[in-house]
């Protein structure tokens, strides 16, 4: 989980639940008297929470999120946190689907990975789309043969300083050979 600035005030009235410190799994760590900041880490994960200052352990509670544009997006890092506020875990990283362009950026790493351990291109191919794939689709002029090529090409940019716009340490050139625009 994304720390996330989501604020837990004290309430008043019917309804609301009740904070429970203890209640809370994993690691905790509170820093500040006055709207103090809790900070629960299970493994990687990690949630960061702002406590109101009138707050107190079984007092009632509500929870407020930051407005942002992004709100919709968010929603499954508040309702993790929801949980984690009622004495569950953090859930593991979303299973959203990979981006096309991390699922390039992995197909070029292996591409890497199999031309410098000495795989011929064809074998690169069945190790990313299957033998039965490379039996129908594996032609001199094929469109399978051309992308391997244009990943062992990005791999090799990659490996001359690209790797660093991906680490995100430098800006990328925006010609870059194997990142052309609309690909």
């Amino acid at each position: 989980m994304r720390p996330s600035d989501a604020g837990i005030r004290a309430a008043v009235g019917a309804g609301a639940q009740c904070f429970d410190l203890w209640r809370i799994a994993g690691r905790k760590h509170l820093v500040g008297a006055a709207d103090a900041v809790l900070t629960v880490s299970i493994g990687s994960r990690h949630a960061r929470i702002l406590l109101d200052e009138r707050m107190s352990d079984g007092a009632p509670c509500i929870c407020t999120v930051p407005l942002t544009p992004h709100l919709r997006r968010q929603l499954a890092e508040f309702q993790a946190l929801a949980g984690l506020l009622d004495g569950r875990t953090l859930c593991p990283a979303s299973n959203r689907s990979a981006s096309r362009s991390g699922l390039l950026h992995l197909r070029a790493l292996q591409a890497l990975d199999a031309v410098q351990a000495g795989a011929s291109h064809r074998e690169l191919a069945i190790a990313l789309f299957g033998l039965e794939a490379v039996r129908r689709e594996w032609h001199a002029d094929g469109v399978m043969r051309a992308q391997v090529r244009h990943l062992v090409s990005r791999a090799e940019g990659f490996m001359r300083c690209g790797y660093l716009g991906l680490a995100g340490l430098r800006q990328r050139d925006d010609g870059a050979h194997g990142d052309e625009a609309g690909h």
